[in-house]
């Protein structure tokens, strides 16, 4: 795009001090900044007038188009809202703003500033439709929201929502295959393919997140504010015409149950699709836009709510929740750690040599709560673990409830949903809202991606949705795969939610690492998660030198303040985060050759003089730890292939 001239540019910019512009046949909507802004286009042709949008980001006095002309429309089975779409009505809501406290996350205290705009138009049947825009200081939103009041219940049978991206590099993961297992978002992350590639003949099109890059600037895709009116959706494997269309779950899901539609009486709004954009990385990494747009906590007093560290004996020994003395270590474990939890996992049901409440009363004793595991299903699911057939019955699923939070239990883990339909979407909301009432922590496993419920329901500490370290048990390709696929979900999976993924794993368990100890030490710094899994056992981890065993100790889960410092997806990341008055830092090295990095810690706005340094030795297992003088801000580091270190200042 041609430089603007200085003068017509300050003339525009005055034009733009509304945030929004418009003539006949197009609407403009500014973010509050003015960096971003979200065109809307009517066009008119033979087959009369459809909508698209496009997003572009300014740049040095340009605005940069990040996306072509890409789709709008959906579908109802009595109405079409495509073509022929006739204008009524257009509200705009400027300088809108929202504080709000999290329980956990990348930042506790968040604040969210946006220029919002309705356009309502008429199909050729009189029917009418609102699109709900949004545009933010790092992005934009939109959904369908459809006006009015029907008491009989109305059914979307398509969505002709579209991303069309600019040539560049695209990260993205395969939505998974239908099987006993999948789909739970557990597939690799394809490295910086081209825009345009198609997801692989085996799968079902690609799985939000998605990253981009272009012209050196920066999009994740990905959707949110999920109320249980409408089913999650992904992507098809080829784009139509340039856009990457909404495609939804898979009738095959759920063993075949349910619908793979969705269906509300009306009023009734869809999810928000919405699009992170920015200059560079940092925008990506550090942006809140999910939980911005999800609605308000439903829980009045939080208090309660206490995120932490668990430790976790199925990893290393799966058979280990079925005898209550091979449980015992890992409660010892996480009082001697100062941890807050101890998992215990599938088929704890079984147990023998104690039962569930003389553990609960064990752990008690040493400060240390339990988490439960539970089946999902049901008959949406044919996965034997048990305990099942509890967590797809409101009736009893409250009733167990009352049960296990009269007896101590401190929090639930429920696995194996692999269905993004509508009806599993509200099984997620419903157990979210019972755990509530009776004041247990929630982890989901085999499950969807997360939707920004951790505001609305902030006994949400964590979500898998990853191709987790439980891989190294079942999965030979995972050691060689892992370093870049690890170097890429900081910038993609973890944007969007808690991660899952079970840290700190240094025992060699089935497959081989070829990451080091540092690497692995790096994991829960880098992964934000308000509950943090650490999957080795207690001889291991207590094996390690003391100083790391105290770094450990110390890491919190909760963060006040997070900042990308470097990096480029599937070769390196290094993050800071911040807890209370103390930092720390972390990085990996995803490519197997050695890497100088100099690292800003100016970005943080802190001016350490130094810093504590764990680093890998000259060899996997070995690791070293330093003061390290800072000058200018700056710290010279060497991550060694496949690599990483750790640190801390205040």
């Amino acid at each position: 795009m041609k430089k603007i001239p200085v003068l017509l540019f300050w003339l525009l910019s005055i034009g733009m001090m509304a945030g929004c512009s418009r003539n006949s046949n197009l609407w403009q909507l500014y973010s509050p900044d003015k960096r971003v802004r979200l065109d809307i286009h009517s066009i008119t042709s033979g087959s009369g007038s459809t909508l698209n949008y496009s997003v572009h980001l300014e740049k040095d006095g340009n605005y940069i188009d990040l996306t072509d002309p890409s789709a709008l429309g959906i579908e109802r089975e009595d109405a079409r809202f495509v073509e022929h779409l006739e204008f009524i009505a257009e509200t705009y809501s400027m300088d809108q703003k929202e504080d709000y406290l999290l329980s956990t996350g990348k930042q506790l205290h968040c604040h969210a500033v946006f220029n919002g705009l309705t356009l309502t138009f008429r199909n050729i049947d009189h029917e009418e439709i609102s699109l709900v825009f949004r545009a933010y200081n790092d992005g934009i939103a939109f959904r369908y929201h459809f006006p009015g009041k029907k008491e009989h219940y109305m059914r979307i049978t398509r969505e002709y929502t579209g991303f069309n991206f600019k040539p560049g590099n695209f990260w993205g993961h395969p939505y998974d295959t239908v099987s006993t297992w999948t789909p739970a978002y557990e597939t690799y992350y394809q490295n910086a393919i081209p825009v345009g590639t198609e997801a692989p003949q085996n799968k079902n099109g690609w799985a939000f997140p998605i990253l981009v890059e272009s012209q050196g600037n920066w999009m994740l895709v990905s959707e949110a504010g999920f109320n249980g009116g409408y089913g999650a959706s992904h992507l098809e494997s080829l784009p139509d015409g340039g856009n990457y269309l909404i495609r939804f779950a898979e009738k095959a899901e759920s063993e075949g149950y349910y619908e793979n539609t969705s269906y509300s009486t009306l009023p009734w709004s869809t999810p928000w699709r919405f699009m992170v954009v920015g200059n560079g990385l940092n925008t990506i990494v550090e942006s809140n836009l999910p939980t911005h747009l999800s609605a308000p906590s439903r829980i009045s007093d939080p208090s309660w709510i206490r995120p932490g560290r668990a430790t976790w004996s199925w990893w290393s020994d799966s058979d280990s929740p079925q005898e209550y003395d091979r449980l015992t270590p890992f409660i010892d474990f996480a009082a001697a750690m100062g941890w807050e939890y101890s998992l215990i996992d599938a088929n704890w049901n079984r147990m023998t040599g104690g039962n569930l409440a003389s553990l609960i009363s064990y752990a008690a004793e040493k400060n240390v709560g339990l988490f439960v595991w539970y089946n999902s299903g049901g008959k949406h699911n044919v996965v034997t673990e048990e305990p099942r057939d509890l967590m797809d019955s409101r009736e009893r699923r409250i009733k167990e409830f009352q049960r296990i939070s009269s007896l101590g239990v401190k929090g639930i883990k429920v696995d194996f949903f692999q269905s993004d339909k509508q009806e599993i979407i509200k099984q997620y909301l419903e157990i979210l809202e019972d755990a509530a009432q009776y004041h247990l922590l929630v982890n989901f496993h085999g499950c969807t991606l997360p939707k920004g419920w951790r505001r609305t329901w902030p006994n949400l500490v964590t979500m898998e949705a990853v191709r987790g370290g439980e891989s190294y048990k079942f999965d030979a390709s995972y050691p060689e795969k892992a370093p870049a696929h690890l170097a890429i979900v900081p910038y993609t999976r973890n944007v969007v939610g808690p991660v899952d993924y079970t840290p700190c794993g240094f025992t060699e368990h089935n497959y081989p690492h070829l990451t080091t100890y540092g690497f692995e030490l790096a994991l829960p710094v880098l992964f934000e998660s308000g509950l943090m899994h650490y999957m080795d056992t207690p001889e291991k981890t207590m094996s390690l030198p003391e100083v790391v065993i105290d770094f450990l100790k110390a890491l919190p889960v909760v963060w006040d303040e997070s900042r990308f410092i470097a990096g480029y997806p599937g070769r390196e990341v290094v993050i800071a985060r911040r807890y209370g008055e103390k930092w720390f830092i972390a990085g990996i090295n995803g490519e197997n050759r050695n890497k100088e990095l100099v690292v800003d810690l100016s970005i943080t706005g802190s001016s350490p003089a130094q810093i504590q340094l764990i680093t890998d030795g000259n060899a996997r297992g070995i690791m070293e730890h330093r003061t390290v003088n800072v000058t200018g801000g700056k710290l010279n580091l060497t991550m060694l292939p496949y690599g990483g270190f750790a640190g801390e200042w205040e």
